[in-house]
């Protein structure tokens, strides 16, 4: 840390870790939502929690999968905050020079890599998935200083904030197919927001997305519940769960009259419901994996949990009509 002050390339983000949601947001978003926060972009939960929605995409092989984070978060993020994302390849043979200049023009980095080869984390060195951190500094030591506000249990233990930092080297195998990404400004204001409007347009698509039976087929492509199917469902149903818990708080801080209090009280219930139907995937994964059959909780979880959702969004008035 030193090192890195008297290099003047250190643009502390640690002082920003408690205004992200680390524990509900995916962890390339709440790095990204650092970087927004050090841009004195004053809600860094609404630009991300305000959707509600249902989309799959489809897959190649296998069950679908739910677009989460969305497709067009990038954009949808631009618009909201006045703030846009420039992806870049990671080159290792490069990164460095690349980086140098941004902690010194006064902008920290988001960068994803393999969190198997990132050695902070619970999943160093056992299971290979992408992993998004912020470098906020540069040392003349080949120190790279990062700030992760990922939270997240697993089963070699828990994945928590962490202000740590880490030679270049030992980054170097986590970036061989990695992206980064600074955050250069549109030019144009951020649109305002509008709770009930969007509340109205939430209910709509999740209500188009029951109409063309995305909730069924998602359902159906899980309901041979093997090991593959099962692990796709452990992950769906964690995105969905974090999404949906990230959305009942948005909901529930809403000044008074901007929603109706019975509508924001039924969505708990749906937040507590796709967290039902995550943890019974998970234990009826390790069961297969272990050699046996797969319980029909888990399954009758995931019924309940998007039966719930469609049955909110039909309910006379949750537009907010």
């Amino acid at each position: 840390m030193t090192d890195l002050l008297r290099s003047n390339l250190l643009v502390p983000c640690d002082r920003f870790l408690s205004q992200v949601d680390g524990a509900r947001l995916d962890c390339v978003s709440d790095a990204v939502a650092v970087l927004l926060a050090h841009r004195a972009v004053p809600d860094v939960r609404a630009v991300f929690a305000r959707d509600w929605r249902f989309e799959l995409r489809d897959m190649p092989t296998g069950p679908a999968q739910v677009a989460l984070p969305p497709d067009d978060q990038d954009e949808r993020l631009a618009r909201r905050t006045g703030w846009r994302l420039d992806w870049r390849a990671t080159d290792p043979g490069t990164a460095v020079d690349h980086w140098r200049a941004a902690p010194a023009a006064d902008a920290p980095i988001v960068v994803v890599g393999d969190a198997y080869h990132l050695p902070w984390l619970p999943y160093y060195r056992r299971e290979h998935m992408e992993h998004g951190f912020v470098v906020d500094g540069l040392g003349t030591d080949g120190t790279v200083h990062i700030v992760d506000p990922y939270e997240n249990p697993t089963e070699w233990g828990r994945a928590v904030p962490t202000v740590t930092g880490v030679d270049f080297d030992t980054l170097t195998p986590a970036l061989s197919a990695g992206r980064w990404a600074m955050l250069t400004a549109t030019g144009t204001a951020p649109e305002p927001g509008d709770p009930r409007g969007q509340i109205a347009a939430n209910v709509a698509a999740v209500r188009a997305a029951a109409d063309s039976r995305a909730y069924e087929r998602f359902v159906a492509d899980h309901a041979p519940a093997g090991r593959l199917e099962l692990e796709n469902l452990t992950l769906q149903t964690w995105l969905i769960a974090r999404n949906r818990s990230l959305h009942a708080r948005w909901l529930a801080d809403l000044p008074a009259g901007a929603t109706d209090a019975g509508f924001v009280a039924r969505f708990a219930r749906i937040e507590r419901g796709w967290h039902r139907a995550m943890e019974s995937a998970y234990l009826a994964l390790r069961r297969v994996r272990s050699g046996r059959r797969a319980p029909g909780a888990a399954l009758d979880a995931l019924r309940a949990a998007t039966t719930a959702e469609v049955e909110l969004a039909r309910a006379p008035g949750s537009g907010q009509e």
